[in-house]
């Protein structure tokens, strides 16, 4: 099946429900679109640039200040708050093609005593294709770089297709007991509603890649449906009259033990906030970025609905028109196309503790977010001149931003 058909499939989706009992949902909050929020007029920081890079995409900082940097192309880099870069030996080969590469590395949360280092990445398949793939390896620090020793692939989504929207962030839960990790659909659409397939997910694992004890889907069984469609061959007339049929999933109809949520596009910034709630931002297509509260066992609606229309213009229905999904607290329609998402807790910048700062690529922007329980409220947006792919928090309380470009910019803010 083509791309337009894919896209005309979620653009068309009736709203069904998925028939396995375990999977429920829904939304109790109202939903804010803050798409059109213009920037400020000025910048509250100074942005000092401090190194290039060829797409990056990620930031872990190390105890003593020193970061990990990693590069959508491949090499990792153990950067220095000067600039100064060395590589870092024995990195996994990537296959760095359409959106997949090299995505994060993110320390573990008892790396003072195991000095363990997660790598998420699209992995090389035979005989192609690549699957995203999470390795855990211990980082060794040397007086000319660092490397990744005893590296092993801990868990893989099993793809072997090309290219799509891998997700592939982390975050580890506040009990530092076990690792969240994103999967995005891979473009396939109809996957991240298929409880079979662990695509269009949010996986829940132990840290070393097992399924978490307590997930809400191990051993639940069903016979669940979703739309698929028969989509017009005049893209015009599939605007107003899309046929649909609908069909049951093929496969043991045995979700994956491994997964906490699903309904998930691309699902890029993942994060705990203060008070252990976990919180997801991901993009939408032409419209319907979301940021979510994530809670185990619901389904969060894609392809089934957006609060936007596809790219090729076929409106997608609309979430309040769709019972059983968990909606957006806020939206950004236009899009922002989020890259990350943080909670800060630094010093430097008091007046934001316990802030969300959401990185925007399209409209190369910070954007922050004040978020009390399971309420957001968007504050500041604020135009970087920059794609922001990646936000992160320094020793010190600096905010620190990575460029997707190449050459792409890592930038310190401090404070004016």
């Amino acid at each position: 099946m083509n791309l337009r058909n894919l896209a005309l499939m979620a653009a068309a989706a009736a709203p069904l429900l998925l028939a396995a009992p375990a999977f429920v949902g829904g939304s109790a909050y109202a939903q804010t679109n803050i798409g059109t929020q213009a920037p400020e007029a000025a910048l509250p920081f100074n942005m000092t640039s401090v190194a290039t890079f060829s797409l990056p995409w990620r930031i872990a900082f190390l105890p003593d200040g020193r970061m990990l940097v990693t590069e959508k192309t491949g090499p990792i880099w153990l950067v220095t708050q000067a600039g100064d870069k060395k590589p870092v030996a024995n990195v996994p080969k990537v296959l760095a093609r359409g959106q997949g590469g090299m995505f994060g590395a993110y320390l573990s949360p008892h790396y003072a005593t195991d000095h363990f280092v997660y790598i998420t990445y699209a992995e090389p398949g035979e005989p192609g294709g690549s699957s995203l793939a999470l390795a855990r390896a211990k980082l060794t620090l040397k007086a000319d770089g660092a490397s990744l020793d005893e590296l092993k692939v801990i868990w893989r989504d099993g793809e072997r297709g090309e290219g799509g929207q891998f997700g592939a962030q982390v975050a580890f839960s506040p009990d530092k007991k076990y690792l969240f990790l994103t999967s995005g659909d891979r473009q396939r659409m109809t996957p991240a509603q298929d409880p079979n397939q662990p695509l269009g997910k949010i996986l829940r694992l132990t840290l070393d890649g097992k399924p978490a004890p307590g997930n809400p889907m191990a051993g639940k069984t069903g016979a669940p449906t979703v739309p698929v469609i028969d989509p017009p061959a005049d893209t015009e007339k599939a605007k107003t009259a899309p046929v649909v049929r609908t069909y049951a999933f093929t496969g043991p109809n045995l979700t994956p033990a491994e997964t906490w949520s699903w309904g998930h596009r691309t699902p890029y910034g993942l994060a705990f906030a203060p008070d252990g709630k976990l919180w997801e931002a991901e993009m939408g297509p032409r419209g319907g970025d979301g940021l979510y509260l994530i809670e185990p066992g619901k389904n969060y609606g894609w392809p089934l609905e957006r609060y936007a229309v596809n790219y090729n213009g076929v409106p997608i229905p609309n979430p309040d028109t769709v019972p059983g999904i968990t909606k957006p607290v806020l939206y950004w329609t236009p899009v922002i196309d989020p890259g990350n998402l943080m909670f800060y807790s630094g010093a430097m910048f008091p007046q934001w503790k316990g802030s969300a700062f959401v990185s925007g690529l399209g409209t190369r922007t910070l954007n922050r977010v004040v978020i009390d329980g399971a309420t957001a409220k968007s504050a500041e947006r604020w135009n970087a001149g920059h794609r922001i792919r990646d936000v992160e928090q320094g020793p010190d309380g600096a905010l620190w931003l990575l460029e997707d470009a190449s050459p792409g910019g890592l930038f310190k803010l401090t404070p004016k």
